[in-house]
Parts: C-alpha cells; sequence; structure tokens
C-alpha cells in the first residue's frame, strides 16, 4: 500500500500540529519550549517507533532493533511516499494509537494509513 510521508497532520481548524520541543527552563524552574517543525505522517511514525510505551516495558530487545530499524527506514526513505506492506501498516496504527493521546492525531495518521478504517 502507497503512503504519504509527507502528509501533514492539521488541526481541526486547518492549522497544523507543530511540535514543542524542550528548550531548557525559565528564571522560575519551569520548563520552557520551542516551536518545531509541522507534524507529519513520517515524524508520527517514526516517534511512535522508537517511542516504548508503558504497556511494553518489557518488549523484546530484537523487537526494539526492529523497531529502530523501521523508524530508520521510514525517516530516511527520500521519496515522499512508500509502499508498505499491510503487517506495516496494522504496526504503525497500533503504536501510533499507543504513542498519540490526541485522538484527532490518532484518526488521521490512520485515515491516510488505512483509509477503509475510516468509520
Amino acid at each position: 500500500m502507497k503512503v504519504d510521508l509527507n502528509f501533514k497532520i492539521k488541526q481541526m481548524d486547518g492549522s497544523e500540529f507543530i511540535e514543542l520541543l524542550p528548550d531548557g527552563v525559565d528564571e522560575k524552574g519551569h520548563p520552557k519550549y520551542k516551536a518545531s517543525k509541522p507534524l507529519t505522517l513520517r515524524k508520527a511514525i517514526t516517534d511512535s517507533f522508537i517511542s516504548i510505551s508503558q504497556d511494553e516495558k518489557k518488549i523484546d530487545p530484537e523487537e526494539k532493533a526492529k523497531r529502530g530499524w523501521f523508524a530508520m527506514r521510514i525517516h530516511n526513505h527520500p521519496e515522499p511516499a512508500i509502499d508498505l506492506t499491510s503487517d506495516e501498516v496494522t504496526l504503525c496504527k497500533d503504536l501510533i494509537g499507543k504513542r498519540y493521546n490526541n485522538s484527532l492525531i490518532v484518526a488521521l495518521a490512520w485515515e491516510v494509513l488505512d483509509p477503509a478504517s475510516k468509520k
């Protein structure tokens, strides 16, 4: 299945989700953040594959390595679209669902990965 990795995940008002990155602390010790790039499906997939959710703390090291290699494959893919197997799409959907608490991000990512999943 061909998947558009450069798909920008947008909020309901059409504005882009912008990732906030840690940027030190302010004078009161509160964390500061700086805006990064817009959230794309490529970023959502790679972040999901390199993050381990709480329910997966005892994940097998071999599985961790496979996820890391897949994340690198997605991150380094030179084209805007990539062919993924149905098993890869299923795993992407599962891990994105675990990684992101925002249901809109999950729904939009799933819609691009597997249009038939939209109900």
